[in-house]
């Protein structure tokens, strides 16, 4: 492609060469480094080719040599586009008017479209489309002169009934996308009574306001408890808080383990407590013999009677159980560190979230233990509703 467009700069010529020796005549034009190339034999005596244009005065006189006829069948490329324009002076300012007219026209605003994200019950798209209009955005403006950022917020400010307000250009088409602030009467049911507050450490994505004066704004960072939301004078707020939550899980998986199987014996011991000693009054601890058998325990208080009297009494249940030892390979290892990690991370988030960004580590600790590392970035609400 970046060959072609090369030769399209320099300028090409298509020709076509029969008769004489055509052998020959290639033969002679690479030995005198003339670029010839896309060779291709139509018939048995015509054979077409592409040479850049300043190389035809050569050509010729080699064809003459040989005895081939040489015969120009195109001319392509910049420089025959330019002799063309050259003699017709009228079409190539045309052209260049044309062309400047329309890269103009590109940059400027044609229209300003008011898009509701829901019913407005209060609030005239007009109303918003004038206030607009005052702040330089209309039909006419150069788009690349208008920060849409401020304007989205300079709007939010000067119109009350807005909760949110955002600016995006599609092509010469700039697109207004607004919410109102206010709700219905039968809609203040679902609106909070007091404030809303954010719920955990956070950065804001997005606040849709439905009832309610934010606080906060897109960009900013809160921590859990901050104020997002303070109620209106009816005292009731209702809002959408998206945000990003960033969360960590942590695992560990040895690369030796042990694996106990069924236990063989199980025994209790009774004890009293004396001072920092406990008194054994009853039970033999299993057996355990040999290098792969070891023994759980299990302690539990309870209390025992004699009489009108009541001592406590210390229960151990010992339980004796055959194990062995697996290696597991680092991928192995690796693996159930990384389950563990993930199986930590989904209990701490909720159903809702949107997972974002994933970042895994591992780390081989003392002992031969692979450690992983989890961290999520997520989009939920982390508005705190108290009604």
């Amino acid at each position: 492609m970046l060959t072609m467009f090369l030769s399209w700069l320099r300028g090409y010529v298509v020709l076509h060469i029969s008769g004489g020796a055509p052998e020959r005549l290639l033969n002679l034009a690479l030995q005198r480094d003339i670029d010839i190339y896309d060779i291709n034999w139509l018939t048995d005596d015509l054979l077409e080719v592409k040479a850049a244009w300043r190389e035809l005065g050569q050509l010729k006189k080699m064809a003459k040599v040989t005895g081939c006829n040489l015969k120009t069948r195109r001319s392509q490329g910049l420089p025959f586009v330019y002799r063309y324009l050259r003699r017709r002076k009228t079409l190539a300012a045309g052209v260049l008017l044309f062309a400047l007219g329309l890269a103009g026209l590109s940059q400027l605003v044609f229209a300003v479209r008011i898009q509701p994200q829901e019913q407005l019950t209060q609030l005239e798209t007009e109303t918003v489309r004038l206030r607009a209009a005052e702040l330089g955005l209309r039909p006419g403006a150069v788009w690349r002169l208008l920060d849409v950022d401020e304007l989205a917020k300079q709007l939010k400010q000067d119109i009350e009934e807005l909760s949110w307000v955002y600016i995006e250009r599609q092509g010469t088409i700039m697109n207004i996308k607004i919410a109102e602030r206010s709700i219905y009467p039968d809609e203040l049911e679902n609106a909070t009574i007091g404030a809303i507050w954010a719920n955990r450490n956070a950065l804001i994505e997005d606040v849709l306001i439905k009832h309610g004066q934010a606080v906060v704004e897109h960009g900013d960072t809160v921590q859990k408890g901050e104020l997002l939301v303070s109620p209106l004078a009816d005292g009731r707020a209702d809002a959408i808080i998206k945000a990003r939550v960033w969360y960590e899980g942590y695992g560990e998986a040895p690369l030796q383990e042990q694996i106990l199987r069924a236990a063989t014996e199980s025994r209790s011991l009774y004890r009293l407590p004396k001072g920092e000693a406990n008194l054994q009054i009853w039970g033999f601890p299993p057996k355990a013999e040999g290098e792969n058998m070891t023994i759980a325990s299990e302690q539990s208080e309870r209390l025992l009677a004699i009489g009108q009297i009541q001592l406590p009494l210390q229960v151990e249940k010992l339980t004796a159980q055959s194990c062995f030892w697996r290696t597991n390979t680092e991928a192995e290892a690796k693996a159930q560190a990384l389950a563990q990690a993930t199986a930590s991370l989904q209990a701490q988030i909720g159903q809702e979230n949107q997972l974002l960004n994933e970042e895994v580590s591992y780390q081989l600790l003392e002992g031969g233990v692979w450690a992983a590392t989890v961290r999520w970035e997520c989009l939920e609400e982390i508005g705190e509703r108290k009604r």
